[in-house]
């Protein structure tokens, strides 16, 4: 149906999904404000202009039921969600008091854990299992990731996510993100941590000494990548770069109008993530068979509109670059590659000239993108209408700096963005930095090499201005530890030794490492240098009031009355006279398929009562006409 629909306003809207109206604002009921008024007005002007049988109308219709209808109201803020936690837990716990045996009380609490779309704790032990389903703050962490996702798909599925209406993840998410880091900020500020040693840090000064510093991440990252490329100049490899995107269906909203795709399945950033991750997997397995060994950095990056694709920065023989990638356009269209536009913009590749720069060089722009975008211009990257990549600038307000958004991206959907190829473990990098010049006095001249790669020498002067004498060597590194592309064969290893570890959800046995070791000889273990950190607790301060005099009136008894339970006993309605059982149930088959799924019976049982708390707690209970005295009667 097409023109004008003159309906009048009460048929309006009972043809449109629930509308709420607050200060003179109509909104659609279960969407954060700024969707529903937007969704209100589209609503409106498609049920006006169109009709409520037209496609316009009927497609925005149940879209918005659709994210409406999600387990979790997707305008919960965060204190909702709190209460939510604080609720489940408690309801977990309830069912300690009934339920002895700690498999079947951990069941239990894995149904409930199911019922609110969270899946359960997966350790071993039941006990930390039990500990998990009872602790608000597991509840809170797991309906936050959950919320998280499910928000921000809504958002894609919307339009609320692209470079108009925000770019990489929702200005919901974002906020949201921003939030956290602060508030995990302060936490981190207010405790106090001391060593054996008598030295005390805040969680935050020592947080800010690894790789959750920003600065030292995005460091330790060109340092391993300015590592391959000197061991790439060393072997005559070359450098090729690598652009991997998915197919369109996978895309939220089209480059050109900013519309939603309408060949959109839906398909979230982690689903988008597993599609690439099996392509390369095949394309990994079949170079393999080719005896192609690349080595490199692989990183996942969000579109305007939140989907992933790939950047690839891989060294290797020259006379292999052309199979090589043959091999990947093959399996990176092996999925709708005959799609218009699909060989010129899915899989992209381009040789790294070493005239024009380095190749660190080249790829620090996406580094910096996704870790901290301080050094570089915030921009996306689209195909234009003839095929040529465009640069779309990014809003320039400090708090939604592009690297802001993607770290939102990357957080609410755990994807991880820099995965290393071929080279050995950053792990053992890491453990021999630990490892002081003595533990290491009578090592293997590898492991001694390894130790002297990884040492970064400095000089202060007196003024307190730190120079480099000599910078860390990640390609000396890679040599000592036998090379690029061996698999497990790396010549050192982290060596680890069983500990009883004491966690938030109790002790438990696990592996703890304690420094490296050669696998020439897996025996001599070269110790790393370890704290052990405890919390400093405050001290028992008693707050003195500053006046000797109590000048506060004494506090009066309210007078008693009665209570409910007194009033419903007083007036309690004789009990009917109940009814004989029917013994004979008990041989029937129905009391024998009962009695063989208990457990099933039982999480019915808990399923339902789950469902009419539920149903109790959103309904608005009012007093019937006939309740109402014979004065609220009059003044009606």
């Amino acid at each position: 149906m097409h023109g004008s629909y003159l309906g009048n306003p009460r048929e309006l809207a009972a043809l449109m999904p629930t509308i709420q109206q607050e200060h003179g604002v109509k909104t659609v009921k279960g969407l954060p404000l700024r969707w529903g008024r937007r969704a209100y007005r589209e609503l409106s002007s498609a049920l006006r202009q169109d009709g409520p049988t037209s496609p316009r109308y009927t497609t925005l219709a149940d879209l918005i039921d659709e994210v409406t209808a999600a387990p979790f109201p997707l305008d919960a803020t965060d204190a909702h969600l709190c209460v939510m936690a604080e609720r489940y837990a408690a309801d977990c716990a309830s069912n300690a008091a009934t339920i002895h045996d700690k498999h079947a009380l951990r069941e239990r609490m894995a149904f409930i854990c199911r019922l609110r779309g969270i899946v359960p704790p997966a350790v071993g032990s039941d006990e930390q299992a039990i500990m998990r389903c009872t602790d608000p703050a597991w509840w809170r962490r797991n309906l936050r990731r959950v919320h998280g996702r499910t928000f921000e798909a809504a958002a894609l599925r919307l339009g609320f996510v692209s470079v108009r209406a925000g770019a990489y993840a929702s200005d919901e998410t974002v906020a949201r993100r921003l939030a956290q880091v602060a508030r995990n900020r302060a936490a981190l500020e207010s405790v106090q941590m001391t060593n054996e040693n008598g030295a005390e840090y805040t969680l935050a000064a020592l947080a800010d000494k690894g790789t959750s510093n920003k600065r030292i991440r995005r460091g330790e990252l060109m340092l391993r990548l300015a590592g391959c490329e000197a061991i790439a100049k060393d072997m005559g490899h070359v450098g090729v770069f690598v652009t991997l995107t998915a197919p369109s269906k996978y895309h939220a909203v089209l480059q050109k109008s900013g519309a939603i795709n309408p060949r959109y399945t839906n398909a979230t950033p982690r689903q988008v993530q597993a599609y690439l991750q099996k392509t390369w997997a095949r394309i990994r397995t079949a170079y393999g068979r080719h005896e192609i060994r690349p080595y490199g950095f692989r990183i996942a990056e969000p579109h305007h509109d939140g989907c992933v694709h790939w950047h690839a920065l891989l060294f290797m023989p020259a006379h292999k670059v052309r199979r090589f990638q043959r091999i990947v356009a093959r399996y990176a269209l092996a999925e709708d590659g005959d799609e218009p536009g699909a060989k010129e913009n899915r899989v992209k590749f381009e040789r790294i000239d070493a005239s024009k720069g380095s190749a660190a060089a080249y790829i620090a722009k996406y580094i910096s993108k996704n870790i901290d975008d301080d050094t570089e211009d915030a921009h996306d990257e689209v195909v234009g209408p003839d095929g040529e990549v465009v640069k779309i600038a990014m809003p320039a307000n400090a708090a939604n700096r592009a690297s802001q958004r993607v770290d939102a991206w990357a957080g609410v959907w755990g994807i991880r963005q820099f995965q290393p190829i071929g080279q050995p473990p950053v792990s053992v990098w890491r453990e021999i930095r630990r490892v002081s010049e003595q533990a290491i006095a009578g090592a293997p001249a590898h492991v001694r090499a390894a130790w002297d790669a990884a040492q970064r020498i400095e000089r202060t002067d007196d003024d307190g201005v730190v120079t480099v004498e000599r910078p860390a060597d990640y390609a000396a590194y890679i040599r000592a530890q036998g090379g690029v592309c061996i698999g497990r064969d790396y010549a050192i290893g982290v060596a680890h030794e069983a500990a009883r570890i004491e966690g938030r959800y109790g002790a438990y046995n696990g592996m703890a490492p304690v420094g490296i070791f050669a696998r020439v000889d897996p025996k001599a273990v070269y110790s790393s240098t370890r704290y052990s950190w405890t919390r400093v607790q405050a001290s028992d301060r008693r707050c003195r009031s500053w006046s000797p005099v109590n000048n506060c009136t004494e506090a009066k008894p309210w007078p008693k009355r009665p209570t409910g339970a007194d009033v419903w006993f007083n007036n309690a309605p004789a009990s009917e006279p109940v009814a004989e059982f029917d013994t004979a149930w008990f041989d029937t088959d129905e009391y024998r398929a009962f009695l063989q799924s208990p457990i099933d019976a039982a999480h019915e049982m808990l399923a339902a009562e789950y469902a009419a708390a539920e149903t109790h707690a959103a309904t608005v209970w009012t007093l019937p006409s006939y309740m109402h005295g014979p004065q609220q009667q009059r003044n009606k």
